[in-house]
Protein backbone atom coordinates (compact mmCIF):
# COMPACT_ATOMS: atom_id res chain seq x y z
CA UNK A 1 0.00 0.00 0.00
CA UNK A 2 1.32 3.45 -1.05
CA UNK A 3 2.25 5.52 1.98
CA UNK A 4 1.70 9.47 1.84
CA UNK A 5 2.71 9.96 5.33
CA UNK A 6 6.11 8.59 5.02
CA UNK A 7 8.74 10.33 6.93
CA UNK A 8 12.00 11.04 5.38
CA UNK A 9 14.13 12.64 8.19
CA UNK A 10 12.70 11.88 11.29
CA UNK A 11 12.72 8.22 13.31
CA UNK A 12 9.61 6.18 12.97
CA UNK A 13 8.66 2.82 13.61
CA UNK A 14 8.77 0.57 9.97
CA UNK A 15 5.82 -1.51 12.79
CA UNK A 16 3.99 -0.69 15.69
CA UNK A 17 4.01 1.88 18.13
CA UNK A 18 6.54 4.35 19.14
CA UNK A 19 6.35 6.56 21.87
CA UNK A 20 8.86 8.43 24.47
CA UNK A 21 12.53 8.63 23.36
CA UNK A 22 14.87 6.73 25.69
CA UNK A 23 19.04 6.56 26.04
CA UNK A 24 19.82 9.61 23.75
CA UNK A 25 23.34 9.33 23.33
CA UNK A 26 26.42 9.54 21.31
CA UNK A 27 28.96 6.62 21.77
CA UNK A 28 31.61 5.38 20.04
CA UNK A 29 31.24 7.68 17.04
CA UNK A 30 27.82 6.81 16.68
CA UNK A 31 24.20 8.48 17.82
CA UNK A 32 22.24 6.01 19.61
CA UNK A 33 18.57 6.86 20.12
CA UNK A 34 16.11 4.32 22.25
CA UNK A 35 12.42 4.19 22.54
CA UNK A 36 9.64 3.17 23.74
CA UNK A 37 7.95 0.32 21.37
CA UNK A 38 5.01 -2.00 20.61
CA UNK A 39 5.87 -4.01 17.85
CA UNK A 40 3.34 -6.36 18.12
CA UNK A 41 0.62 -3.86 17.92
CA UNK A 42 -0.50 0.14 17.51
CA UNK A 43 -1.85 0.25 21.21
CA UNK A 44 0.55 0.79 24.96
CA UNK A 45 0.02 -2.80 25.76
CA UNK A 46 3.42 -4.11 25.70
CA UNK A 47 6.26 -1.66 25.56
CA UNK A 48 10.75 -2.49 25.00
CA UNK A 49 13.61 -0.44 24.15
CA UNK A 50 14.15 0.03 20.10
CA UNK A 51 16.72 1.34 18.70
CA UNK A 52 18.15 3.29 15.75
CA UNK A 53 21.52 4.47 15.07
CA UNK A 54 23.08 7.20 12.66
CA UNK A 55 25.98 8.84 12.20
CA UNK A 56 24.54 12.09 11.50
CA UNK A 57 20.89 12.18 12.96
CA UNK A 58 19.51 12.64 9.49
CA UNK A 59 20.26 8.85 7.76
CA UNK A 60 19.05 6.30 10.54
CA UNK A 61 19.15 2.49 10.57
CA UNK A 62 16.83 0.78 12.05
CA UNK A 63 18.35 -1.71 14.89
CA UNK A 64 15.21 -3.12 16.22
CA UNK A 65 14.99 -4.47 19.85
CA UNK A 66 17.58 -3.45 22.21
CA UNK A 67 15.97 -4.15 26.05
CA UNK A 68 13.01 -6.43 25.82
CA UNK A 69 10.92 -7.43 29.08
CA UNK A 70 12.01 -10.78 29.70
CA UNK A 71 12.72 -11.05 33.67
CA UNK A 72 10.81 -10.47 37.20
CA UNK A 73 11.81 -6.97 37.28
CA UNK A 74 10.52 -5.56 34.24
CA UNK A 75 8.03 -8.27 32.84
CA UNK A 76 4.87 -6.22 31.94
CA UNK A 77 7.31 -3.75 30.27
CA UNK A 78 10.76 -1.84 30.10
CA UNK A 79 9.80 1.82 30.49
CA UNK A 80 11.59 4.52 29.59
CA UNK A 81 15.04 5.83 30.91
CA UNK A 82 18.41 7.52 29.64
CA UNK A 83 21.81 6.21 29.38
CA UNK A 84 25.04 7.29 30.32
CA UNK A 85 28.87 6.59 28.70
CA UNK A 86 31.41 5.27 31.80
CA UNK A 87 34.64 3.86 31.42
CA UNK A 88 33.95 2.86 27.86
CA UNK A 89 30.69 1.34 28.64
CA UNK A 90 27.05 2.34 28.12
CA UNK A 91 25.13 2.32 30.67
CA UNK A 92 21.08 2.18 30.26
CA UNK A 93 18.88 3.31 32.90
CA UNK A 94 14.93 2.15 32.64
CA UNK A 95 12.22 1.43 34.47
CA UNK A 96 10.82 -2.13 34.86
CA UNK A 97 6.97 -1.99 35.49
CA UNK A 98 5.50 -5.48 37.00
CA UNK A 99 1.87 -6.15 37.62
CA UNK A 100 1.41 -8.35 39.92
CA UNK A 101 -3.18 -8.92 40.75
CA UNK A 102 -3.84 -5.56 39.41
CA UNK A 103 -1.09 -3.91 41.68
CA UNK A 104 1.77 -1.85 39.69
CA UNK A 105 5.40 -2.05 41.29
CA UNK A 106 8.56 -0.30 39.54
CA UNK A 107 12.19 -0.65 39.54
CA UNK A 108 14.64 1.36 38.49
CA UNK A 109 17.10 -0.91 36.57
CA UNK A 110 20.34 -1.04 34.25
CA UNK A 111 21.63 -2.49 31.75
CA UNK A 112 25.56 -2.53 30.90
CA UNK A 113 27.12 -2.88 27.07
CA UNK A 114 30.68 -3.00 26.42
CA UNK A 115 30.04 -2.71 22.25
CA UNK A 116 26.58 -0.91 21.74
CA UNK A 117 24.76 -4.31 20.31
CA UNK A 118 24.55 -6.26 23.64
CA UNK A 119 22.98 -5.13 26.70
CA UNK A 120 23.40 -7.23 29.76
CA UNK A 121 20.62 -6.51 32.45
CA UNK A 122 22.42 -6.29 36.09
CA UNK A 123 21.05 -8.01 39.28
CA UNK A 124 20.52 -4.55 41.46
CA UNK A 125 17.35 -2.33 40.93
CA UNK A 126 16.24 0.51 42.73
CA UNK A 127 12.87 -0.06 44.83
CA UNK A 128 10.47 2.75 45.30
CA UNK A 129 10.94 4.93 48.58
CA UNK A 130 8.25 4.80 51.16
CA UNK A 131 6.76 7.78 50.22
CA UNK A 132 5.72 7.83 46.73
CA UNK A 133 3.52 5.25 44.89
CA UNK A 134 4.51 3.15 42.31
CA UNK A 135 3.95 5.49 39.68
CA UNK A 136 7.47 5.99 39.73
CA UNK A 137 9.49 6.09 36.58
CA UNK A 138 11.42 7.52 34.13
CA UNK A 139 15.37 7.81 35.38
CA UNK A 140 17.53 10.45 33.92
CA UNK A 141 21.43 10.19 34.75
CA UNK A 142 24.38 12.50 34.73
CA UNK A 143 27.72 13.14 35.99
CA UNK A 144 28.09 15.90 39.05
CA UNK A 145 31.30 17.32 40.82
CA UNK A 146 31.84 14.58 42.74
CA UNK A 147 29.36 11.65 42.18
CA UNK A 148 26.61 10.40 39.91
CA UNK A 149 22.82 11.70 39.88
CA UNK A 150 19.79 10.03 38.98
CA UNK A 151 16.24 12.06 38.70
CA UNK A 152 12.76 10.29 38.66
CA UNK A 153 9.39 11.04 37.80
CA UNK A 154 7.49 10.22 40.79
CA UNK A 155 3.80 10.69 42.67
CA UNK A 156 3.55 11.27 47.01
CA UNK A 157 1.50 9.11 48.97
CA UNK A 158 -1.12 12.64 49.01
CA UNK A 159 -1.09 12.03 44.89
CA UNK A 160 0.94 15.39 44.23
CA UNK A 161 3.65 15.19 41.31
CA UNK A 162 7.09 14.98 42.28
CA UNK A 163 10.75 14.40 41.21
CA UNK A 164 12.87 12.50 43.18
CA UNK A 165 16.80 12.72 43.35
CA UNK A 166 18.92 9.99 44.26
CA UNK A 167 22.71 9.78 44.19
CA UNK A 168 25.45 7.13 43.46
CA UNK A 169 29.31 6.22 43.27
CA UNK A 170 29.30 3.41 40.99
CA UNK A 171 26.84 4.06 38.68
CA UNK A 172 25.35 0.43 40.45
CA UNK A 173 23.85 1.26 43.46
CA UNK A 174 21.72 4.27 44.36
CA UNK A 175 20.91 6.09 47.67
CA UNK A 176 17.57 7.66 47.50
CA UNK A 177 17.96 11.79 48.73
CA UNK A 178 14.92 13.60 48.75
CA UNK A 179 12.25 15.41 46.34
CA UNK A 180 14.41 17.31 44.11
CA UNK A 181 10.67 19.88 43.17
CA UNK A 182 7.24 19.54 43.15
CA UNK A 183 5.73 22.44 42.86
CA UNK A 184 2.82 22.58 40.61
CA UNK A 185 3.72 19.25 38.94
CA UNK A 186 0.03 18.04 39.23
CA UNK A 187 -0.99 14.67 40.95
CA UNK A 188 2.13 12.98 38.48
CA UNK A 189 4.93 13.84 37.10
CA UNK A 190 6.62 12.01 34.11
CA UNK A 191 10.40 12.08 32.29
CA UNK A 192 12.06 14.23 34.38
CA UNK A 193 15.65 15.69 33.09
CA UNK A 194 18.13 17.73 34.38
CA UNK A 195 20.80 19.47 32.46
CA UNK A 196 23.06 22.73 32.31
CA UNK A 197 22.96 25.54 29.35
CA UNK A 198 26.09 27.75 30.89
CA UNK A 199 27.76 27.95 34.18
CA UNK A 200 24.70 30.00 35.51
CA UNK A 201 21.30 28.27 34.29
CA UNK A 202 19.99 24.65 34.64
CA UNK A 203 17.00 23.86 33.28
CA UNK A 204 15.00 21.22 34.80
CA UNK A 205 12.10 19.64 31.79
CA UNK A 206 9.37 17.27 33.23
CA UNK A 207 5.87 16.38 32.35
CA UNK A 208 3.25 17.38 34.80
CA UNK A 209 0.25 14.43 34.75
CA UNK A 210 -3.07 14.56 35.22
CA UNK A 211 -3.98 10.51 36.24
CA UNK A 212 -7.74 9.64 36.87
CA UNK A 213 -8.57 7.70 40.32
CA UNK A 214 -7.52 4.12 39.85
CA UNK A 215 -10.21 2.21 38.05
CA UNK A 216 -11.63 5.82 36.51
CA UNK A 217 -12.04 4.91 32.67
CA UNK A 218 -14.13 7.89 32.13
CA UNK A 219 -11.61 10.57 32.11
CA UNK A 220 -8.67 10.19 30.05
CA UNK A 221 -4.85 11.46 31.19
CA UNK A 222 -3.86 14.64 30.41
CA UNK A 223 -0.48 16.15 29.96
CA UNK A 224 2.32 18.40 28.88
CA UNK A 225 5.91 18.78 28.15
CA UNK A 226 7.13 21.68 30.71
CA UNK A 227 10.78 23.40 31.75
CA UNK A 228 11.66 25.39 34.47
CA UNK A 229 15.09 27.46 34.61
CA UNK A 230 17.16 27.24 37.96
CA UNK A 231 20.47 26.11 39.31
CA UNK A 232 20.80 22.45 40.85
CA UNK A 233 22.76 23.22 44.13
CA UNK A 234 24.36 19.42 44.86
CA UNK A 235 25.06 20.41 48.25
CA UNK A 236 21.77 21.15 49.74
CA UNK A 237 20.43 18.47 46.53
CA UNK A 238 17.97 20.79 46.09
CA UNK A 239 17.01 22.52 42.39
CA UNK A 240 16.82 26.45 42.85
CA UNK A 241 14.07 27.95 40.25
CA UNK A 242 14.55 31.73 39.00
CA UNK A 243 11.67 30.85 36.47
CA UNK A 244 7.84 29.64 36.53
CA UNK A 245 7.05 26.30 34.79
CA UNK A 246 6.96 26.92 30.82
CA UNK A 247 5.98 25.03 27.90
CA UNK A 248 8.90 23.53 25.86
CA UNK A 249 6.71 23.55 22.80
CA UNK A 250 3.46 25.35 22.12
CA UNK A 251 2.03 23.37 18.77
CA UNK A 252 -0.19 20.16 18.72
CA UNK A 253 2.18 17.39 19.83
CA UNK A 254 5.03 17.30 21.63
CA UNK A 255 5.82 15.13 25.16
CA UNK A 256 8.38 13.09 26.74
CA UNK A 257 11.55 15.17 25.84
CA UNK A 258 14.99 13.77 26.34
CA UNK A 259 18.59 15.54 26.57
CA UNK A 260 21.92 14.93 25.57
CA UNK A 261 25.25 16.29 25.53
CA UNK A 262 27.38 15.30 21.94
CA UNK A 263 30.75 14.70 20.69
CA UNK A 264 30.68 18.96 19.29
CA UNK A 265 29.16 19.93 22.75
CA UNK A 266 25.96 20.91 21.58
CA UNK A 267 22.67 19.94 24.16
CA UNK A 268 20.56 18.17 21.95
CA UNK A 269 16.52 17.57 22.38
CA UNK A 270 14.40 15.16 21.02
CA UNK A 271 10.48 14.71 21.73
CA UNK A 272 7.60 12.37 21.09
CA UNK A 273 5.88 13.84 18.54
CA UNK A 274 2.49 12.93 19.91
CA UNK A 275 0.12 14.10 22.19
CA UNK A 276 -2.96 12.83 20.73
CA UNK A 277 -5.66 12.06 22.80
CA UNK A 278 -7.52 8.22 22.79
CA UNK A 279 -10.45 9.07 19.64
CA UNK A 280 -7.15 10.67 17.55
CA UNK A 281 -4.62 8.24 18.48
CA UNK A 282 -7.26 4.72 17.73
CA UNK A 283 -8.40 6.67 13.99
CA UNK A 284 -4.78 8.03 12.94
CA UNK A 285 -4.24 7.36 9.68
CA UNK A 286 -0.77 5.50 9.46
CA UNK A 287 -2.35 2.91 11.87
CA UNK A 288 -3.89 1.03 8.71
CA UNK A 289 -0.13 1.28 7.64
CA UNK A 290 0.82 -1.15 10.79
CA UNK A 291 2.74 1.56 12.84
CA UNK A 292 2.36 4.68 14.45
CA UNK A 293 3.89 8.01 16.21
CA UNK A 294 7.25 9.79 15.26
CA UNK A 295 9.83 11.64 17.00
CA UNK A 296 10.79 15.11 16.32
CA UNK A 297 13.89 16.83 14.87
CA UNK A 298 16.59 17.28 17.04
CA UNK A 299 16.78 19.95 18.27
CA UNK A 300 20.26 21.96 19.74
CA UNK A 301 18.94 24.08 23.31
CA UNK A 302 21.06 26.88 24.60
CA UNK A 303 20.38 29.90 26.95
CA UNK A 304 19.65 33.49 25.78
CA UNK A 305 18.70 36.84 26.88
CA UNK A 306 17.22 35.11 29.84
CA UNK A 307 14.73 32.61 27.02
CA UNK A 308 15.43 28.81 26.19
CA UNK A 309 16.05 28.66 22.51
CA UNK A 310 15.46 25.42 20.36
CA UNK A 311 17.01 25.64 16.91
CA UNK A 312 16.94 22.59 14.57
CA UNK A 313 20.24 20.63 14.03
CA UNK A 314 22.85 21.93 11.75
CA UNK A 315 22.70 18.84 9.81
CA UNK A 316 19.22 19.06 7.94
CA UNK A 317 20.43 21.53 5.98
CA UNK A 318 22.16 18.88 4.26
CA UNK A 319 19.11 18.08 2.45
CA UNK A 320 18.25 21.32 0.78
CA UNK A 321 17.54 21.32 -3.18
CA UNK A 322 16.14 23.47 -5.74
CA UNK A 323 15.87 26.69 -3.81
CA UNK A 324 13.28 29.39 -4.59
CA UNK A 325 12.77 32.85 -3.01
CA UNK A 326 9.60 34.66 -2.68
CA UNK A 327 9.48 38.70 -2.23
CA UNK A 328 6.16 39.84 -3.13
CA UNK A 329 3.46 40.95 -0.90
CA UNK A 330 1.33 38.07 -1.76
CA UNK A 331 1.78 35.20 -3.75
CA UNK A 332 1.05 31.13 -4.42
CA UNK A 333 3.30 28.44 -5.12
CA UNK A 334 3.29 25.13 -5.69
CA UNK A 335 5.21 22.33 -3.11
CA UNK A 336 7.30 19.64 -4.99
CA UNK A 337 6.00 16.90 -2.05
CA UNK A 338 5.12 17.53 1.66
CA UNK A 339 8.84 17.45 2.22
CA UNK A 340 10.23 21.12 2.48
CA UNK A 341 11.78 23.71 4.24
CA UNK A 342 10.84 27.18 4.54
CA UNK A 343 12.53 30.45 6.15
CA UNK A 344 10.68 33.53 6.65
CA UNK A 345 13.17 37.11 7.33
CA UNK A 346 11.84 40.07 7.72
CA UNK A 347 12.89 43.42 8.63
CA UNK A 348 10.69 44.49 11.54
CA UNK A 349 7.81 42.13 12.18
CA UNK A 350 5.43 44.56 13.37
CA UNK A 351 2.61 43.77 9.81
CA UNK A 352 0.74 40.79 9.65
CA UNK A 353 2.10 37.76 7.74
CA UNK A 354 -0.16 34.63 7.08
CA UNK A 355 0.89 31.44 5.68
CA UNK A 356 -1.06 28.59 3.85
CA UNK A 357 0.20 25.01 3.38
CA UNK A 358 -0.62 21.75 1.94
CA UNK A 359 -3.85 23.48 0.19
CA UNK A 360 -4.66 24.94 3.51
CA UNK A 361 -4.43 21.76 5.75
CA UNK A 362 -1.54 23.86 7.99
CA UNK A 363 -2.45 27.83 8.24
CA UNK A 364 -0.11 29.66 10.42
CA UNK A 365 -0.45 33.44 10.92
CA UNK A 366 0.42 36.35 12.75
CA UNK A 367 -1.81 39.56 13.43
CA UNK A 368 0.38 42.31 14.48
CA UNK A 369 -3.08 43.90 16.25
CA UNK A 370 -3.51 41.59 19.12
CA UNK A 371 0.71 40.57 18.99
CA UNK A 372 -0.71 36.63 18.64
CA UNK A 373 0.98 33.94 16.56
CA UNK A 374 -1.49 30.98 15.51
CA UNK A 375 -1.00 27.75 14.07
CA UNK A 376 -3.74 25.46 12.84
CA UNK A 377 -4.80 22.50 11.47
CA UNK A 378 -7.36 19.96 10.33
CA UNK A 379 -8.09 17.43 12.76
CA UNK A 380 -8.66 14.12 11.67
CA UNK A 381 -11.11 12.70 13.94
CA UNK A 382 -13.55 15.69 13.75
CA UNK A 383 -12.27 17.43 10.81
CA UNK A 384 -12.34 20.29 12.23
CA UNK A 385 -10.28 23.25 12.44
CA UNK A 386 -8.25 23.41 15.47
CA UNK A 387 -5.74 25.91 16.82
CA UNK A 388 -2.63 26.61 19.08
CA UNK A 389 -1.24 30.42 19.63
CA UNK A 390 1.33 32.49 21.31
CA UNK A 391 1.58 36.07 22.23
CA UNK A 392 4.74 37.06 20.55
CA UNK A 393 5.83 41.37 20.44
CA UNK A 394 6.93 40.81 16.96
CA UNK A 395 7.47 38.00 14.21
CA UNK A 396 11.01 38.36 12.99
CA UNK A 397 11.74 35.39 11.43
CA UNK A 398 10.09 31.43 10.96
CA UNK A 399 11.89 28.42 9.76
CA UNK A 400 9.61 25.71 9.14
CA UNK A 401 10.52 22.22 8.34
CA UNK A 402 8.14 19.78 6.56
CA UNK A 403 7.83 16.42 6.47
CA UNK A 404 4.74 14.71 4.44
CA UNK A 405 2.80 13.97 7.86
CA UNK A 406 4.84 16.85 10.45
CA UNK A 407 5.61 20.24 10.70
CA UNK A 408 7.53 21.76 13.27
CA UNK A 409 7.65 25.53 13.03
CA UNK A 410 10.53 27.48 15.15
CA UNK A 411 9.51 30.98 15.51
CA UNK A 412 11.93 34.27 15.70
CA UNK A 413 15.08 32.10 15.72
CA UNK A 414 14.06 29.25 18.37
CA UNK A 415 12.20 31.51 20.79
CA UNK A 416 9.42 29.39 20.39
CA UNK A 417 8.31 26.26 18.84
CA UNK A 418 5.00 24.50 17.31
CA UNK A 419 5.07 21.24 16.49
CA UNK A 420 2.59 18.71 15.04
CA UNK A 421 1.58 16.01 13.30
CA UNK A 422 -1.19 16.46 10.01
CA UNK A 423 -2.35 13.87 7.53
CA UNK A 424 -3.46 15.33 4.38
CA UNK A 425 -3.67 13.51 0.64
CA UNK A 426 0.25 13.86 -1.39
CA UNK A 427 -1.22 15.59 -4.07
CA UNK A 428 -2.66 18.93 -2.29
CA UNK A 429 0.66 21.12 -2.57
CA UNK A 430 -1.06 24.26 -3.01
CA UNK A 431 0.65 27.44 -0.78
CA UNK A 432 0.22 30.67 -0.31
CA UNK A 433 1.31 33.96 1.28
CA UNK A 434 0.59 37.45 2.05
CA UNK A 435 2.09 40.44 4.83
CA UNK A 436 5.88 40.10 2.87
CA UNK A 437 7.50 44.08 2.86
CA UNK A 438 9.83 45.40 0.73
CA UNK A 439 13.36 43.86 1.56
CA UNK A 440 11.69 40.85 3.24
CA UNK A 441 11.52 37.14 1.86
CA UNK A 442 10.32 34.11 1.73
CA UNK A 443 13.16 30.95 1.16
CA UNK A 444 11.54 27.60 0.44
CA UNK A 445 14.08 24.71 0.00
CA UNK A 446 12.64 21.11 -1.61
CA UNK A 447 13.56 18.06 0.55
Amino acid sequence: MKNPYKLLYHIEPSKGLLNDPNGLIHYKGTYYFFYQWNRFNTNHDYKEWGLFTSEDMIHWTDQGSAIIPDRMMDKNGVYSGSSIEYDDKLYLFYTGNVKNEGERKSYQCVSISQNGKTFIKQDVAIETPHEFTEHHRDPKVWRGENNWWMVVGAQSKGEKGAIALYSSTDLLHWTYENILYSESLDNMCECPDLFSVNDKVDILTCCPQIRPTEGDNSVEITSYAGFIAGKFDEESKKFLPETNLELIDYGFDFYAPQSFLDDKGRRIIVGWMSRMKEKEESLCPTKKLGYIHCLTLPRVVTWENGKLIQRPIEEVKSLRKNQKEFNMPKDHFQLESGKFEIELLRRNGLNDFKLCLRNHAVVINYCAETKIFSVSRENWVTKKKESKSKEIQSLLQLSIFSDASTIEIFVNNGEYVFSLRYFTDEKQLGSEYSGLEQDEKLIYFEF
